[in-house]
Formats: structure tokens, sequence, C-alpha cells
């Protein structure tokens, strides 16, 4: 956490919330940090091109636009809210099950 009297970078406290939400709306985490959807879903464009977040369709399924709701890829005449979900950082023991480690010789 930040110092008494410091100020919290928005783009942080987003990413902050959805990590301790795990899955939330652009609503929801815009309630959580005090400010308009609208910049929250700008902000959380940043942490999905990154990698930390999954943008997930109003079914759970991963848009591979990472932007339905204005692109129209997803092939739904409805706009469904997006939820998002914190991928960040995993484990080692996560990390360790999705991609083996090889020892490696050296001579």
């Amino acid at each position: 956490m930040s110092a008494p009297g410091q100020a919290v970078n928005p783009l942080f406290a987003v990413r902050d919330c959805l990590r301790d939400r795990q899955l939330a709306s652009a609503s929801e985490i815009a309630a959580c940090v005090q400010a308009p959807a609208a910049v929250v879903e700008d902000m959380l464009a940043h942490w999905v091109q990154r990698g930390q977040v999954a943008r997930l369709d109003g079914q759970g399924a991963t848009c591979s636009s990472g932007s339905c709701q204005r692109c129209g890829a997803c092939g739904s005449g409805k706009s469904a809210a997006a939820v998002y979900q914190w991928r960040g950082m995993q484990t080692a023991a996560q990390s360790a099950q999705k991609q083996p480690v090889q020892m490696l010789r050296f001579a």
C-alpha cells in the first residue's frame, strides 16, 4: 500500500481491485476505485494487452479481439457485459504445472 498522504496511481488501483476480486465487471471495478466506467475500461484494456487480465464475454468465453463490445467480432447483436479475470503472476507451483522444467547439462 502507499504511504499516508501519497496518491495511488489509478491504473494500479484498478489492477489491485481486480487482483483482490479475481473476477469482476468494469462497473464493479469502477465502483471499487471510484472512477468512471469508461476510464476503467481503458485501464483494463492496458492490463489485457499486457497479459495480466483476461476479458470474458457475457457467457464466460474469452473474446479473441479483446474488445467485443466495440468490434462485433463475437457475432452477437447485443453487447453483453464483459467480465474481467485476473491472470497476473502465477505461483511457482502453478507455472511448474503448465511449463515443465528442463534440466540443462553444462560440459
